[in-house]
């Protein structure tokens, strides 16, 4: 496989691969309902697209919480594309752009079992393990002037 680029939605047909990717991760593969995936937010949040051998392999959306933070959610990678490195091309390049427009904070929602994933970007876990989709999850948060690089190998 090449290399990854990530690039924000701009397009329609961007957006429809873009959720093409998140139906496929969250209510395919994990049993997401529809209802609960797609929650309305979509059109009050910016959306980035990793593309893979010209492929859409991979999703995020990026939604204010106020004037100072963040939220990275609906991260997603298809299976067949997972262990190249794409999570941590769209997370690397999500960071960058909310540092360079000026966020203090970025928060998130991990699922459990991408608890490291997120942990060797940077973000911290906080609060204890909740429920969100039938799936469990941890908050965690990083500090724009952390270090936005993984700190050691690997990455979705």
């Amino acid at each position: 496989m090449g290399k990854t680029d990530v690039v924000l939605v701009t397009e329609e047909v961007e957006r429809e691969a873009a959720f093409a990717v998140r139906k496929a991760v969250f209510v395919d593969e994990q049993e997401v309902s529809l209802a609960l995936e797609f929650d309305g937010l979509d059109d009050r949040a910016e959306h980035l697209l990793a593309v893979l051998d010209g492929r859409a392999v991979g999703t995020l959306r990026l939604r204010r919480v106020d004037h100072a933070i963040v939220k990275i959610e609906r991260v997603a990678v298809l299976r067949e594309a997972r262990g190249h490195a794409v999570g941590c091309a769209l997370m690397t390049a999500a960071l960058a752009r909310l540092r360079k427009r000026g966020f203090g904070q970025v928060k998130l929602h991990a699922q459990t079992k991408a608890l490291d994933f997120y942990a060797k970007l940077g973000f911290a876990a906080y609060g204890e393990v909740f429920d969100e989709d039938g799936i469990a999850h941890r908050a965690m948060r990083i500090d724009l002037g952390e270090n936005l690089e993984m700190t050691s190998g690997g990455g979705s």
